[in-house]
């Protein structure tokens, strides 16, 4: 037999080989199926951690070779992937939709805030908690994390992102090394106006003062007027108040519409942020770990080991029950270089099961993980209407 008819035979006895293997693959999937579906009626997690090591071992030492043992794992593990695969495609459940309500405020009304009266962060806790609750001030961010700790507020608002500028970074630091966990989630439309005395016009200006997140979102107003001079402040409303105060027609800030009214403050030109479609998203943080009935997102704090593929071994636990991933944010951890802390949100799973089970399968591999919240949103923004 010359090596053409060799090889030809060869091929031809691999495609038999084929399509056995996929004959007895679709069996397994099938039999993959009838497991899935005793354990969705017994609310069971649709993975078993265990059980696939146990699989995974019992052919690794079966293997007779010429497959190597990783091999042998990778291949196998694919196929118990795609069996999971399967079973949650047919046996989970839809994630159940957001609650309607978010955390319980009846008890506990007094909510810390960055900045003055007249602020965003004013006006999204205001909206939070119907108009019924005591506002707390703070000037800075590391002060507002401390406002449960010192006795000051029940609840902390903290801006974590906007649409313009992107994360906060320094509150997911802070969220991150405290212990704070999350009771809602508030989606807030920012309209961000130049207020001036009543002697100022937009041509007169030349110096705004304003958060510098709020400075971030109107990079197209100050390309627009290059002499005027930015100058940040630590709130929006402190810097509307001052701007008022000093009586100065070259000097304005830049704050919201209510911060005018409170202030009496001469609106100089609305809408100056660089797009019309820009919210900022808060988070309603407390000392109380219970979640809220019904949340549609979870987030997870996680430190993992600095080695090649600790982060897709963790996501992978997630990917794997169909559980979606809606954030990560990474942040170095301080003194430690190379080191990072990771900021996750979920969709939360409609089985609570699947969640303790990829959270136990990540705990085998983490450093550190804290579970910290699960919740509802309040979208005042319209961005899950999209």
């Amino acid at each position: 037999m010359d090596d053409s008819e060799q090889l030809k035979e060869r091929r031809a006895q691999i495609n038999a080989i084929d399509s056995e293997l996929l004959e007895l693959l679709n069996r397994r999937a099938e039999l993959a199926l009838s497991v899935g579906e005793v354990k969705s009626r017994d609310d069971a997690s649709l993975c078993d951690h265990g059980r696939e090591t146990e699989v995974l071992e019992r052919l690794v030492l079966r293997n007779a070779g010429p497959l190597e043992e990783q091999s042998v794992r990778n291949i196998f593990q694919r196929i118990i992937d795609e069996s999971l695969h399967l079973q949650v495609k047919t046996f989970q459940k839809r994630n159940r939709d957001p609650a309607n309500g978010t955390a319980d405020l009846k008890e506990n009304r007094r909510i810390a805030i960055l900045g003055e009266r007249g602020t965003f962060g004013e006006e999204a806790a205001l909206a939070l908690s119907d108009n019924d609750c005591q506002i707390v001030s703070r000037h800075s961010f590391d002060d507002l994390f401390e406002a449960i700790d010192d006795g000051s507020a029940d609840h902390i608002l903290a801006p974590v992102e906007n649409t313009l500028v992107g994360p906060i970074h320094r509150c997911f630091d802070l969220l991150l090394d405290g212990d704070l966990s999350i009771a809602a989630e508030i989606f807030l439309p920012v309209s961000q106006c130049l207020i001036g005395c009543k002697d100022a016009t937009v041509d007169s200006i030349l110096t705004v003062e304003s958060h510098p997140v709020a400075l971030g979102q109107c990079e197209q107003f100050f390309a627009e007027h290059p002499q005027i001079v930015r100058l940040e402040a630590a709130d929006t409303a402190g810097s509307v108040r001052r701007a008022i105060e000093r009586g100065d027609p070259t000097w304005a800030a830049i704050g919201s519409k209510r911060a005018a009214e409170i202030y009496g403050g001469m609106m100089l030109r609305e809408n100056i942020q660089d797009h019309t479609y820009n919210w900022t998203r808060f988070l309603l943080l407390s000392k109380k770990t219970d979640a809220v009935a019904g949340g549609s997102k979870v987030s997870l704090a996680l430190r993992l080991p600095h080695k090649p593929g600790s982060l897709h071994s963790a996501l992978r636990s997630f990917v794997r029950r169909g559980i979606n991933l809606l954030k990560l944010e990474s942040r170095p951890v301080k003194g430690e270089p190379s080191q990072f802390n990771f900021y996750m949100e979920l969709a939360a799973p409609m089985n609570e099961t699947e969640l303790k089970s990829a959270l136990s399968e990540i705990g085998q591999i983490a450093e550190d993980i804290r579970y910290v919240g699960r919740y509802s949103t309040l979208d005042l923004a319209g961005v899950n209407n999209l």
